[in-house]
């Protein structure tokens, strides 16, 4: 490490201050010409490079792109309407995440950090961390791509940059060596956000329950849904032992900070250490600044989620004006519907949530059947499919202040990995350790036991649980971004989006039938006046259409990648000759 005079920091200044969870961020300093003796001998700077690699690939991603079924698109004239991904134009180019130079600087930070003169408690906690993320950010690769170059060492200058890609095994095996050499170097648990065993175990759980799905796992191997089952009923015992668990009240999640659910967590704890996150377009207009459309749930989403007694929500037999009536706990927590109760601070103790269209003018020949959105300047609450999403914001905020709130990103929580044990439990023939599993997400999201303390779950068989997980797990994690990647590690992604009603997302537009002057507002209680409006289900602005299941379970490899290194051959399924399956 002496050669190395320089560490160059893919961050800016500025991210010193994002640290995820430190109590006091490091003086600002120029990190790009900090001399690598300042890293070897100040625990303070080298704790500085490693939250530079908190600050690039901690995931933050609050508004869920239009990849998946849980969101109905915007109209086009506000920048909405469909991805590459559901309208057939995917390409290879289309998924872009090659992050080397941020492994090339946790190289560095690894091939130097055994000979740092400060504390070996430090070195350690710190190693451990870089470990991680270094895991981290090649499985964000590898469940892309499939295999990727491994590159473990320092690049220097003169060395060859020209290297092929590596097996998908060889690439898997290497991830999760470098999570078992981080699990006993880090923190058992921390309480401020840092990467901790109870992170490490968890990510390790999720790795291989993807590593055992039919995106990899083709002839269905039972020694890797054996492992997924061990690794994560390993971290849900540790994390039973730290104290962790579900949360008893589903909505509190993202409202009670670092609470027992929290596994890993991006915190916003604006303006102390990083700026918040902006709600703007997951509001309605006239609670937000100039943007909507974020996070608008579908029909789709909304029809997903169970009735109190578990039984499923069936619109051919369910009057959709009552939909809200008798659904299960994280329905009310995530779906703002027409006639809610109040979400959001500026509507406490003034209206309910209200999202018709009415008569506005008075005149039957404007708007459409004669009604117009509500879209004046003190009630522009309607949204293109008839509802907002409620869950994950921050209640406190106003319209003044909407970029900045401060509930955290919850990468990984309790549930995640209590489900994925349950996965990979049934998959193996503990069906009924899988069941248990799901009972406990069921009760606490306020579901009847019924008589047979089934919670309204009637799947026995392997095949039928395995549905059964499915389904739980789309609105259990809604707007959380595992959706998008579950389909593809089941392989169900096409056939999903491919078995929608006419090929189209769908949305509800509800109109008022009474006078304009009798129309409800304020907190009016929607359960008195349900039957004076109607719902008609709309369709999105487009149509999804979907390429074949091999095109979305791994990516192309883009062309400015292809072009830089003559070593990297494309996926077969793209052209080329790489296999991403051995």
């Amino acid at each position: 490490m002496k050669a190395i005079k320089r560490l160059i920091l893919t961050g800016s200044v500025l991210m010193l201050l994002f640290i995820v969870g430190c109590s006091k961020p490091l003086d600002k300093k120029n990190l790009a010409a900090i001399n690598s003796d300042e890293v070897w001998s100040n625990p303070n700077v080298a704790e500085a490079y490693v939250n530079d690699m908190y600050a690039n690939l901690m995931p933050d991603h609050f508004v869920v792109p239009r990849y998946t079924e849980e969101t109905m698109g915007a109209n086009t004239d506000y920048g909405g309407g469909l991805t590459d991904y559901l309208k057939g134009t995917l390409t290879a180019d289309t998924y872009y995440d090659w992050p080397y130079n941020i492994i090339r600087n946790i190289n560095i930070f690894l091939a130097g950090i055994d000979n740092a003169t400060f504390d070996v408690a430090t070195k350690n906690r710190l190693k451990g961390q870089a470990l991680f993320w270094r895991a981290w950010a090649y499985f964000r690769m590898v469940k892309a791509y499939g295999g990727v170059p491994l590159i473990l060492k320092p690049q220097a200058i003169t060395d060859s940059v020209f290297v092929p890609r590596n097996k998908t095994t060889e690439c898997i095996a290497q991830i999760i060596k470098d999570l078992n050499d981080a699990i006993p170097l880090v923190e058992d648990m921390s309480s401020v956000g840092r990467i901790d065993k109870c992170v490490a175990m968890s990510f390790k759980g999720r790795v291989l329950l993807y590593w055992a799905s039919p995106q990899f796992n083709r002839n269905n191997d039972i020694s890797r849904w054996t492992d997924a089952y061990n690794a994560n009923k390993a971290a849900l015992d540790f994390l039973n032992s730290m104290g962790k668990g579900l949360l008893s009240n589903y909505k509190d999640i993202w409202t009670k900070k670092m609470n027992e659910e929290v596994i890993m967590v991006k915190m916003h704890q604006y303006p102390d250490y990083t700026d918040g996150y902006s709600q703007a377009a997951m509001r309605p207009l006239l609670y937000s600044r100039d943007a909507v459309g974020g996070n608008v749930p579908s029909l789709e989403l909304v029809n997903a989620y169970p009735m109190k007694d578990g039984s499923k929500y069936d619109p051919n037999t369910m009057d959709y004006r009552t939909l809200y009536q008798n659904r299960d706990q994280r329905f009310y927590a995530s779906i703002a519907y027409n006639g809610a109760a109040p979400y959001i601070a500026p509507m406490f103790g003034v209206t309910n949530m209200w999202s018709y269209y009415y008569d506005a003018d008075g005149d039957p020949s404007t708007g459409i059947n004669g009604k117009e959105a509500r879209a004046d300047n003190s009630e522009n609450l309607y949204s293109y499919s008839g509802f907002y999403p409620a869950k994950m914001l921050d209640q406190s905020i106003t319209r003044d202040n909407v970029e900045d709130g401060q509930i955290d990103w919850i990468e990984i929580r309790y549930a995640e990995v209590l489900m994925n044990m349950a996965e990979a439990a049934n998959e193996i023939g503990n069906t009924a350790e899988a069941l248990s599993a799901l009972y406990k997400i069921r009760q606490r999201a306020g579901i009847d036991a019924g008589l047979n303390g089934n919670y309204g779950i009637t799947a026995t068989s392997v095949p039928e649980v395995r549905q059964a997980i499915m389904d739980e797990r789309f609105v259990e994690f809604a707007f959380e971004g595992l959706r998008f990647w579950d389909l593809r590690r089941w392989r169900i992604y096409s056939s999903t989006l491919n078995n929608l009603k006419d090929h189209y997302l769908h949305g509800l537009r509800i109109e008022w039938n009474g006078t304009t002057a009798s129309r409800p507002s304020g907190l009016t209680d929607i359960n008195t006046i349900w039957n004076q409006f109607t719902a008609t289900v709309m369709q999105d602005y487009n149509p999804v259409v979907m390429l074949g299941e091999d095109k979305y379970s791994f990516f192309g490899i883009p062309k400015p990648i292809l072009d830089r290194n003559s070593k990297i051959e494309q996926n077969n399924t793209w052209g080329g000759n790489f296999d991403p399956l051995q």
